[in-house]
């Protein structure tokens, strides 16, 4: 029996772009196929996916494959170009006045992108005061190789809320993520990094709206930031401290002197 609708799995995924002549990856959840694909790395979080059955969080014809799969299995297969990012479409490639773009404060260069009322496409060619620009996907027409494990079927509602709460804020840490449910409420002890992060209150509002939604059993959220409060030492605390370091090296001093007086006992004899 495979997944079924809003259950909550862990994925890892290779993306490739099949060509005529090469393949590339343009998207994967592992550091090293990163890497030796020249994808960017720097500050990009590269771990199991959380994904909920239904919800969208992988194209259907993947999530198609992935209902049929038990935890730890591994499939490889090809999409076609209509389950993928589309066939090529002629009426996506559309010709404009260069003094059009000029207009927009657009500078067309063959090879580069451009955005024009919304549409993102790339110029193709260029001449008598033409511009031809493509907007069609720039894999549009090719197949993808997908290479998918399905690593963890979630089964835990307090792992599946941390899993929900680390895909909203993947700057932090799993393992500075604490999830406990006692009763109706979850509670969810957090670094206080999460002041430093830009939108955390929509993305805790967009959080808690998930929670809601996935969890009939849950009707209140508790966030606990611990911030530690360093006080200036008192002045008992800090005599204290001196008479033990100089208890030490007292100490240390005359195990020092018990040494040096037995080595010279020794060279009397």
């Amino acid at each position: 029996m495979g997944l079924q609708k809003g259950e909550f799995a862990l994925i890892n995924y290779t993306l490739t772009v099949l060509d005529d002549t090469q393949e590339k990856v343009i998207d994967t959840t592992y550091k090293e196929v990163a890497e030796k694909a020249g994808l960017k790395t720097e500050n990009v979080v590269f771990e199991p996916e959380l994904v909920i059955i239904g919800e969208g969080f992988v194209i259907k014809p993947i999530e198609d494959v992935l209902v049929e799969m038990n935890e730890n299995e591994k499939r490889e297969f090809v999409l076609e170009p209509s389950q993928a990012f589309g066939e090529r479409d002629p009426k996506n490639i559309v010709i404009l006045p260069a003094r059009e773009l000029s207009s927009r404060g657009v500078i067309p260069r063959v090879g580069e992108e451009v955005e024009i009322e919304g549409r993102r496409g790339r110029v193709i060619r260029i001449g008598a005061g033409r511009v031809t620009i493509d907007f069609n996907h720039p894999f549009a027409g090719k197949k993808v190789k997908v290479e998918l494990t399905l690593e963890k079927i979630l089964k835990d509602d307090a792992e599946k809320i941390r899993e929900l709460f680390h895909r909203w804020f993947r700057n932090i840490p799993k393992e500075n993520i604490k999830t406990e449910i006692a009763g109706d409420t979850v509670k969810i002890e957090v670094p206080t990094s999460i002041f430093l992060i830009e939108n955390a209150f929509t993305l805790l509002s967009g959080f808690v709206r998930d929670v809601q939604r996935h969890f009939e059993n849950i009707n209140n959220v508790e966030f606990v930031a611990k911030v530690p409060i360093e006080r200036p030492k008192k002045e008992e605390e800090k005599k204290g401290e001196a008479a033990k370091e100089e208890s030490k090296e007292s100490s240390a001093g005359q195990e020092s002197a018990s040494q040096e007086s037995k080595a010279e006992a020794k060279e009397e004899q």
